[in-house]
């Protein structure tokens, strides 16, 4: 490798081992640090590295994807100086590397490609793109050309590297060694993509989808529970009413105990901004979490984010967005529809049908014909529900 290859791809290496560096401080920070500072590329609702970072595409088999970068990097840098470190005496085995530049060029054009993939899902899943994420896809790129032989094409190198891989493994010693690493990767690989140690936001999600078994008994939108279930509860609430949160959670265990029990949602947001009986402030955001509420029904995912609102509680529209992206929702859709006249009209219409049943406060249910203000434990609504013909389910019985 001649002096001028040997220290650009040595600059662009260090460039992207610096920045993944960066980006895991900025996953560490996202994902484990309550109250963390924004990060530098926390710039806009664009480009934001922050919300990037929370989200279960930002690891590949429970690694953050800037540890598997910081380890492309030193790749790189291994690979650039190897031919160097054959010359050590304790290190001629090294001497098995013999075309440096052809590795450096097949893992980094593999590299790009991937970046493309990740890519098109910031743009069209995340709706945020990671400006340090990005600006390592181009390294990746610019890494492969430079290290690209001249006159050679791209299969050339990918045959010299394959070549060399078949070579070395037909060596007992070193395909032992291969072997053991790869078992010891393979090893370390699956207790992190099991276990999600370093993906909280995967074990989030799977927590959330374990204890709400119920999502699978969705009817439609805001309803869940059997399409001909006999008894109904009309359950209205406000999503910053600390009574509803008690209620939302019990009426996950009625739907999941009971098996004629159906339960309708209905928005009541106990503030000015959208609700007209309101003679003060009320609850700080309560119309945006309705409205947010409102257009998860537009995906079928209306519990999803009842469940979102009143566990994640988040203040803000942004957290209400990063706490989405978990279950997949289209977020352009979502913020889309959250902002629509439709949406409006609706709330509107929930405040007027609770008018007409007098309610003005939350939570309030009604069981059947059973009116029900405020809840108490767990096993008294239970006992409610069984008095108005709840019928529970066998292996609950």
């Amino acid at each position: 490798m001649n002096k001028a290859k040997r220290i650009t791809l040595t600059l662009l290496s260090l460039i992207g081992l610096a920045l993944s560096i960066e980006l895991c401080v900025v996953y560490f920070n996202a994902n484990f640090i309550t109250d963390a500072v924004p990060s530098v590329c926390a710039i806009n609702e664009a480009i934001d590295c922050d919300s990037v970072a929370k989200t279960q595409y930002s690891q590949f088999l429970g690694v953050p994807l800037s540890l598997w970068g910081i380890l492309l990097y030193l790749f790189f840098l291994f690979m650039t100086y190897v031919d160097k470190l054959q010359n050590l005496k304790f290190l001629n085995f090294l001497k098995v590397f013999k075309n440096q530049t052809s590795y450096i060029f097949c893992v980094g054009i593999f590299s790009f490609l991937l970046s493309i993939i990740l890519g098109c899902i910031s743009v069209s899943k995340i709706n945020s793109i990671c400006i340090f994420c990005f600006t390592t896809y181009f390294i990746n790129l610019i890494i492969g050309i430079v290290a690209k032989e001249r006159g050679e094409n791209a299969l050339f190198e990918i045959k010299n590297s394959i070549n060399d891989f078949v070579e070395a493994i037909k060596v007992p010693r070193y395909a032992f060694w291969f072997s053991l690493i790869v078992l010891l990767f393979a090893s370390i690989l699956t207790f992190t993509s099991v276990s999600n140690i370093l993906s909280p936001q995967i074990l989030k999600k799977q927590t959330w989808e374990g204890t709400f078994k119920t999502y699978n008994n969705i009817v439609n939108g805001n309803e869940i529970g059997p399409k001909d279930a006999t008894l109904v509860i009309n359950e209205y609430i406000d999503f910053n009413c600390g009574g509803c949160f008690y209620a939302n959670l019990y009426i996950h265990r009625i739907i999941a105990e009971f098996e004629n029990v159906k339960a309708i949602q209905h928005v009541l947001p106990l503030e000015k901004t959208c609700n007209h009986n309101m003679k003060y402030e009320g609850h700080k955001n309560s119309c945006l979490k309705a409205r947010y509420a409102i257009a998860a029904k537009e995906q079928n995912k209306y519990w999803q984010m009842a469940d979102i609102l009143f566990i994640e509680a988040p203040e803000t529209e942004k957290e209400i967005i990063e706490q989405a992206r978990l279950f997949d929702f289209d977020i352009k859709k979502l913020k889309e529809d959250a902002h629509s006249d439709k949406t409006t009209e609706e709330i509107k219409n929930s405040i007027i049908d609770a008018d007409s049943k007098e309610i003005y406060g939350t939570p309030t249910l009604y069981i059947g014909l059973k009116k029900q203000i405020g809840v108490d434990s767990y096993p008294t609504f239970k006992q409610l529900v069984i008095e108005q013909g709840g019928i529970e389910k066998k292996n609950h019985g």
